[in-house]
């Protein structure tokens, strides 16, 4: 709802999409945006990802799989890699043919 939502509030026009793809999501978004651009269906994109944990059912609920690290440090695909590290932000890019 955010994407549609922050469309109305900056009065843009054209498709709003919100995508989850799990990891992905942001990735995914900009390669919509992207093909967007090149099939000539808009001439601006913006597209990004947030990741926000509103709540601290979440992170129980997660803690519960045992995936979160040991040591608290991301090790993404390092032969050390103990699990997982939660974190949350938020970035956006504008694109342009």
């Amino acid at each position: 709802m955010f994407a549609a939502r922050l469309a109305l509030r900056m009065n843009l026009t054209g498709p709003s999409l919100t995508v989850d793809s799990a990891c992905s999501s942001s990735l995914s978004a900009v390669h919509l945006a992207c093909r967007s651009l090149i099939d000539g269906e808009c001439t601006l994109a913006i597209a990004g990802g947030a990741c926000i944990i509103l709540s601290v059912d979440h992170y129980i609920a997660t803690s519960k799989l045992g995936i979160f690290s040991p040591t608290g440090r991301c090790k993404a695909f390092d032969a050390d890699a103990d699990g997982f590290v939660q974190g949350e932000g938020a970035a956006f890019v504008i694109l342009k043919r």
